[in-house]
């Protein structure tokens, strides 16, 4: 055999890693989030429905594509699987999404127009307080300075 005969894989692109590692973080992370909100009793036993079925419909003998077809009756068990994950985390009331990721749920939304044309005729009050340790200390340190912003 030369040289030539030999192909070696090359090593894969940096770029391509990065996305595949980010990928996977994401996927466990998503995996772990739905297997502690599954054993939360606040959530509502029809939204734990969800994942049940989708491991009902993975181990069970029907398939929208045959296994036979190596790879592609994988391939739809994946999609049914992936799907369900993502619609059971939807689902979950957003509370407790919040509070399983760790990060604080914030809503944001666009204030309507009547109250944005009615905070633009106002001015803006611009606030500096200090934190005090006490009472007696309040009234010594009282040093709030208020401008008005035109």
């Amino acid at each position: 055999m030369s040289k030539d005969d030999t192909k070696y894989m090359e090593r894969a692109n940096p770029d391509q890693m990065r996305t595949l590692m980010s990928w996977l973080r994401d996927f466990f992370g998503q995996f772990q989030l739905a297997w502690n909100l599954l054993w939360d009793g606040r959530v509502p036993f029809v939204t734990k429905l969800i994942p049940i079925l989708t491991m009902i419909y993975l181990l069970s003998p029907v398939d929208i594509l045959p296994d036979v077809a190596l790879g592609l009756g994988q391939l739809d068990d994946l999609a049914i699987f992936l799907i369900g994950l993502r619609l059971f985390i939807d689902v979950c009331p957003p509370e407790l999404v919040a509070e399983h990721e760790g990060g604080p749920h914030i809503e944001v939304s666009a204030p309507s127009p009547a109250v944005e044309a009615s905070a633009s005729d106002k001015p803006v009050i611009d606030v500096e307080a200090e934190v005090v340790a006490d009472a007696q200390d309040a009234q010594a340190r009282k040093q709030i300075s208020v401008q008005d912003v035109w």
